[in-house]
């Protein structure tokens, strides 16, 4: 099923807002086995988003719309739709009178102007809003599917979700399933990894596979689709074993996977977590309270770039930083030990190193990284080497200092159930 994803909005070509909907309506129609093969965005002009609607339903057969469903002079999304599906719009009166209670319900009077929701496509199959005033809906002519998703990302992914899946679903019956696979190679380049697995890049068909260049590493994306799990997940294992075995890399996806079951695994295991973070300038401690619920793990990251913060904070020993330098394996010992002893966390982590763009203090390449982690199972200290801008080796290291994290407490929640 081609399908293109149309967002609407002036204030996303003014770079006023980023464009999350588009970005989370790609990845959850792939794994539905949608295949997002157009992305567009326009603005609040009708006669541009008609001809955006038509051009999209030219080439596509599914149309997906987010924003423009409200009640104010600039949400002409639904007029426009039903313009380029050549249809008319009509009152919904069973819509108004829904519109009315929900005002009225929230206590607030119901203006005139709020009564445009109630307005339609001839024919549109309405979606409820679990979370707002705007209804959704679908439009379906020769063959082909328009549906308008309201702008605010939770109304959107909670419609998407309860309503327009299952409606497709059983209109268009399933359309199996995508899944993808990231492995990632750090000390590679994506020159370098094409050497080794080009012959598998010229020839995929499915799985297909696509390099990435990332903060401090290689992508290398691995997707397939099939009917199910089981056919899916097969296809995808056989290609990264023979990945693996041209190339060395790792099956950790840090944009996305350790983070989220790194937040799962803490809160279901009751660990906490702390930080100490010198040449990552508490990017840790960002990407760890993105999500909802972090402040019942994360205790606190303590940013001690200068090394007497160093010494006074992380009760760093003042030998080692004039013998070493602050960039060495056992100052990230300490450093993540004196974070743990600080904040009283079950696992500890830390970050030192030269981001760059200039060498260390003994002539060091740019980009090296010590990475400390403590707890209960003992300390251990990983040297890193990153590439790239002085971002990417920042944004590299506190990303695979969650790696580091989420492995340390997969172990330590394998010691507790033994111990059991």
């Amino acid at each position: 099923m081609i399908t293109e994803i149309v967002t609407t909005g002036t204030e996303l070509l003014l770079g006023e807002i980023a464009n999350e909907n588009a970005q989370w309506l790609a990845s959850f129609l792939n794994e539905h086995g949608y295949t997002v093969a157009y992305m567009t965005v326009v603005g609040d002009n009708p006669r541009r988003m008609e001809e955006a609607f038509r051009t999209a339903l030219s080439r596509a057969d599914l149309v997906i719309t987010s924003g423009g469903l409200g009640s104010t002079l600039g949400d002409i999304t639904k007029k426009a739709g039903a313009q380029a599906m050549g249809l008319s719009l009509v009152h919904v009166e069973e819509e108004s009178k829904r519109l009315k209670k929900y005002y009225e319900d929230k206590k607030r009077p119901f203006l005139s102007s709020l009564d445009r929701q109630a307005w339609f496509a001839e024919g549109a199959h309405l979606f409820p809003n679990d979370a707002g005033s705007a209804s959704g809906c679908a439009l379906c002519r020769n063959g082909k599917i328009l549906v308008h998703l309201p702008g605010p990302p939770f109304e959107m992914k909670t419609m998407m979700r309860n309503h327009v899946m299952p409606w497709l679903t059983e209109k268009l019956g399933s359309q199996g399933l995508i899944r993808s696979l990231v492995l990632s190679a750090v000390q590679m380049t994506e020159a370098e990894i094409e050497e080794k697995i080009g012959d598998l890049l010229r020839n995929q068909s499915n799985p297909t596979l696509a390099l990435l260049a990332r903060p401090g590493y290689v992508a290398v994306r691995i997707t397939a689709r099939g009917a199910d799990e089981a056919e899916v997940m097969e296809l995808i294992e056989n290609m990264a074993e023979e990945i693996e075995g041209r190339i060395r890399v790792s099956r950790y996806h840090l944009e996305g996977d350790v983070l989220n079951d790194l937040h799962h695994l803490l809160l279901q295991e009751g660990f906490t977590v702390s930080a100490a973070e010198s040449c990552t300038g508490g990017l840790i401690g960002k990407f760890l309270t993105d999500n909802p619920g972090s402040s019942s793990y994360f205790k606190g990251s303590a940013v001690t770039y200068w090394n007497e913060a160093k010494e006074k904070v992380l009760s760093v020993r003042k030998d080692t930083l004039d013998e070493l330098t602050a960039v060495s394996g056992p100052v990230a010992a300490q450093m993540a030990e004196g974070s743990r002893n600080l904040y009283g966390s079950d696992i500890a982590v830390s970050t030192t190193g030269y981001a760059g763009p200039g060498r260390g203090e003994r002539g060091e390449e740019p980009g090296l990284v010590y990475i400390g982690i403590t707890g209960p199972l003992g300390t251990k200290v990983y040297q890193e080497q990153f590439f790239g801008s002085r971002r990417s080796v920042r944004y590299g290291a506190a990303e695979k200092a969650l790696y580091y994290i989420l492995s340390y407490a997969e172990r330590l929640k394998e010691k507790k159930q033994d111990d059991l």
